[in-house]
């Protein structure tokens, strides 16, 4: 038998575990996405759920849930994270107005963290629920100053960042009907002036609905630009931040694909290419039965001139999205929600560099998949899903038990709860065919309209 010097030996090991190592990988990235089934809370009616954020609030290291929504009885909701995927009652808040979209960040500089969201109504106000601590909040204060104007109707998305860089939170937000972006400089004492109003599709045939707002460094200058999607225009709008003013709005439409032009009724920023700047992503809603996602590519200077197109959801029409990483592998997977039956796709990204996804498993459930967003929900240090149904009133986790290439995983195990309520059953009904954004046709972002509008808890097809 040949001897060989340790250092040789050293470095055969050092290979073949290497190769193993390689091999591993290779063997995780082929694994598919994998979730228990639903753990859900029937929210109280009327309440219609719209969008949600998870913020750990009470201080017991388990995420908490805010929720907006459009409530009769006049509600914004807080709920408690138990630690295995459920939630309880935490909080209800008044809320004298329709709410479609809440941030939070310490508004007041008081070292708490604060709810800014915005009613709806014919007279729109912009407020804040100050926290008070131990994961409570006061009741609502409208924020001093703020004037929407004759103009400025129908507020919906918030972002709020130091878009003027002098230390505190200033507010953006997204007027729906009125197609506009306004911004509202923080002055101190919950004192705020409006000092930019931008016009969203100056040139385009139709109305815009912009429904989301968010902020980032898109042009890595160093300060905050916000970025709107437009529903009815099928758009994504950029405005970049000047000197801490936003003058004009660059707009991108989202590809055609096939014979169609998708709506766009969601977005996320995220850096979807890994290369540090935060790329659009947008669920591309079709007539036709498979649905897609697209990714707006930023280049580095805030353009989003390419466009990439991935696989989504089998049926049902895309609404919703979340970007992250479900298997630790270090790149962005893709889940989306759907309407019409309420589905929820898997997407697991399969080669690094490319939009490409590998549809692991589509769940129905519900009627219209209005949110989602990726959380650590039970201390396991990997991310779960979590979402909203808003017809049926249900808030779902479904815990993620993918292996992760990072080593997390293997945490506190749930089963379906007793007093589950029962599954809501999917809509079969027909969607109007009414040209809402007023372009002279009837597509896919009239669909998108429509599901963006609907606000009857008990049965899709209500008004706003």
């Amino acid at each position: 038998m040949p001897r060989y010097p340790a250092a040789n030996l050293l470095a055969t090991l050092a290979t073949a575990a290497a190769v193993a190592l390689v091999a591993d990988v290779a063997r995780a990235q082929d694994q598919p996405l994998v979730f228990q089934g639903n753990l859900y809370d029937q929210l109280p009616e009327p309440f219609f759920p719209t969008m949600f954020k998870v913020r750990e609030l009470d201080g017991d290291g388990f995420p908490d849930l805010i929720l907006a929504g459009r409530d009769p009885d006049d509600r914004l909701m807080t709920r408690r994270g138990l630690g295995n995927g459920r939630f309880e009652a935490l909080q209800t808040l008044a809320a004298p107005g329709f709410t479609d979209w809440l941030e939070t960040g310490d508004i007041d500089a008081d070292g708490l963290i604060d709810i800014v969201t915005a009613w709806r109504g014919d007279v729109p106000r912009l407020v804040v629920h100050r926290g008070i601590g131990s994961g409570l909040f006061d009741e609502a204060i409208v924020l001093a100053g703020v004037d929407f104007g004759g103009t400025g109707r129908d507020p919906q998305g918030i972002a709020l960042g130091d878009f003027d860089r002098d230390g505190d939170l200033d507010i953006a937000v997204s007027n729906y009907i009125s197609q506009s972006v306004d911004v509202f400089a923080n002055h101190g004492k919950l004192a705020f002036e409006r000092t930019d109003r931008v016009r969203l599709a100056t040139f385009f045939g139709g109305v815009a609905y912009p429904r989301i707002v968010a902020a980032a460094d898109m042009d890595g200058d160093g300060d905050l630009d916000l970025v709107a999607n437009e529903v009815g225009g099928s758009r994504v709008a950029v405005l970049r931040n000047e000197a801490g003013r936003f003058v004009k709005a660059v707009e991108y439409r989202v590809p055609q694909i096939g014979n169609e032009r998708p709506g766009a009724p969601g977005m996320q920023l995220a850096d979807a290419d890994g290369d540090g700047d935060m790329d659009v992503l947008v669920p591309a809603l079709l007539l036709e039965t498979t649905q897609k996602v697209v990714c707006f590519v930023n280049d580095g200077s805030g353009r989003l001139a390419e466009r990439l197109v991935g696989d989504s959801s089998p049926t049902g029409y895309n609404f919703s999205l979340v970007g992250a990483d479900f298997d630790g592998d270090g790149d962005m997977d893709i889940i989306s929600g759907a309407a019409i039956p309420g589905t929820i796709s898997v997407g697991r990204r399969t080669a690094a560099g490319a939009f490409t996804f590998e549809i692991d498993i589509a769940y129905q459930f519900g009627q219209l998949i209005r949110h989602l967003d990726a959380a650590d929900v039970d201390g396991d240090c990997d991310l779960d899903l979590v979402g909203i149904d808003g017809p049926s009133r249900s808030v779902f986790v479904r815990r993620n038990v993918t292996p992760q290439q990072s080593g997390c995983g293997g945490g506190l195990a749930s089963v379906e709860p007793a007093d589950a309520p029962s599954m809501p059953k999917p809509f079969r009904g027909e969607v109007p065919r009414l040209d809402r954004d007023r372009d002279g046709a009837f597509t896919a972002a009239d669909v998108a309209i429509w599901l963006s509008e609907i606000s009857r808890p008990r049965a899709i097809g209500g008004t706003r």
